[in-house]
């Protein structure tokens, strides 16, 4: 996490909170990551990442099918 502190100053203040809910997931998933046996650290983060954005997908998807609805 350590070594994204640079590049995390580097980006416009949008792209920087996006990065910060992902870091958010990885952190929510460190256990899970902790299973995955891999020497190199960014697989599981990176895996984390993923699920936290396709978690954010699911949640908007259903919230239009909600909509459309009329619930």
């Amino acid at each position: 996490m350590k070594s994204l502190s640079q590049f995390k100053r580097a980006l416009n203040s949008s792209d920087r909170k996006s990065l910060e809910d992902l870091i958010e997931g990885v952190r929510n998933r460190r256990a899970a990551g902790g299973m995955l046996p891999s020497i190199d650290v960014w697989k599981p983060m990176l895996i984390a990442m993923i699920l936290q954005c396709y978690n954010k997908i699911t949640e908007l998807d259903n919230r239009i099918k909600e909509m459309e609805s009329g619930k």
